[in-house]
């Protein structure tokens, strides 16, 4: 009788141990499918397959990079979605059944920049973020100039900028003070009240011939439809 109380324990045990290894061995399954994703589009049909759910729209996620998600496979699922609007259906249990993936959500953007502007000797002032080459960059005040084709900048912030003299042409210029030589390029950058501005074509000159200042002219400014408020002081820039 003891010996058949015995093994009904062992029996009992080897039950137990054999259901834990089972669930180990799911959890750990599970764990490495969410692991063997490389992009966005596969974590998400790994949630879905783990889920065992329908999601529909698939097709309008792109090859981005996969989202660290934590918690629930539910929660994880709201945050792989996060940037797409999607719409979710859930049984009378409460459950997700299905999710539809509509678009991916646009950000918000405006069509109107009002520049902070300081006016200046009759002139407006505004600061710019400007690089040659990504790497070095060049924080100054600029006059709006919608007189010039270009940005003109002196030419001893050259190599502040990160630019070699190969990647410039020589032009003549036409400026208030006669024509003048100039070399012309691309700065790789211009940061503007919030806006990036890529490629944008600048003019170096003789320091002595700007009197130290710097010229936001038309490579930047004819990107936009320009209002000057005199009487406001106040300069919008409405995006074409």
């Amino acid at each position: 009788m003891a010996n058949c109380v015995h093994k009904m324990a062992m029996n009992k045990d080897l039950r137990f141990i054999v259901r834990y290894s089972l669930i180990v061995i799911a959890f750990c399954v599970q764990a490495k499918a969410a692991e063997n994703v490389d992009d966005l589009f596969s974590q998400i049909q790994s949630l879905q397959n783990r889920m065992h759910i329908q999601i529909t729209g698939l097709e309008k996620v792109g090859n981005e990079q996969i989202v660290r998600a934590s918690g629930s496979l539910e929660h994880q699922l709201q945050q792989v979605l996060a940037s797409y609007n999607h719409i979710i259906s859930r049984n009378a249990k409460g459950q997700i059944e299905q999710v539809v993936i509509i678009n991916k959500k646009q950000k918000i953007r405006t069509d109107r920049i009002v520049l902070p502007t300081r006016y200046q000797d009759g002139h407006f002032l505004v600061s710019t973020f400007i690089s040659g080459n990504g790497s070095l960059w060049q924080t100054l005040d600029m006059i709006i100039d919608t007189g010039a084709d270009l940005i003109v900048l002196p030419e001893s912030m050259i190599n502040g900028l990160g630019m070699a003299d190969e990647a410039f042409s020589h032009r003549e210029m036409q400026t208030a003070n006669g024509k003048v030589n100039a070399k012309v390029g691309t700065l790789q950058e211009v940061r503007i009240a919030g806006e990036i501005l890529e490629n944008v074509d600048v003019a170096f000159i003789d320091d002595h011939l700007l009197a130290n200042n710097s010229l936001l002219g038309m490579s930047v400014l004819g990107r936009y439809k320009l209002v000057i408020d005199d009487q406001s002081k106040l300069i919008t820039l409405f995006k074409k």
